[in-house]
């Protein structure tokens, strides 16, 4: 009786991971588009940040209180779409004194498809007046699908060792 109990227990646990992972049975997830979505609404942000295009920024990021956006700096911690709004466009402004390369670029999805991480580096030179420096910036990021589209809702940036 134990041993059919445990069996039982077995292939209903079986069941349910085929579900999570697979969707209805029998049916392979439909993954691949949603992380081909997913990156393209990254890549457009990462565009847009290069050329200081906030209309194309805002319209890619979610607006609800949960958005949260933690920079390089002490004190960059902007939370609330207002506030991130605010940040980026003080961003676009000074955009042009340096420019950012992707090196990496790594995008997972949760078994649902609807929320997506994203891992990046990106190699980044900054000038001024007094000199040129190059640094790594690493970014993580997660974006969440509402409404059918992808939108950031949550990203920070730091430097360090590669």
């Amino acid at each position: 009786m134990k041993k059919l109990a445990a069996q039982m227990l077995l292939a209903g646990a079986a069941i349910v991971s085929a579900g999570m992972v697979f969707g209805e049975a029998g049916k392979k997830p439909t993954v691949e588009p949603a992380k081909t979505q997913a990156k393209k609404t990254f890549d457009t942000i990462n565009q847009a940040y290069e050329k200081g295009d906030i209309n194309t920024l805002l319209s890619n990021i979610a607006s609800d209180a949960t958005l949260t956006l933690i920079g390089v700096n002490d004190g960059s911690f902007y939370a609330g779409y207002e506030n991130v709004k605010n940040a980026l466009k003080k961003a676009a402004e000074i955009r042009s004194a340096y420019k950012c390369k992707t090196a990496e670029q790594i995008i997972k999805l949760n078994n649902a498809s609807d929320v997506a991480w994203i891992a990046q580096k990106n190699d980044c030179t900054f000038t001024t007046a007094e000199k040129t420096t190059n640094v790594t910036i690493r970014s993580t990021a997660v974006e969440v699908k509402k409404g059918g589209k992808w939108l950031l809702i949550q990203s920070h940036d730091s430097i360090g060792t590669p």
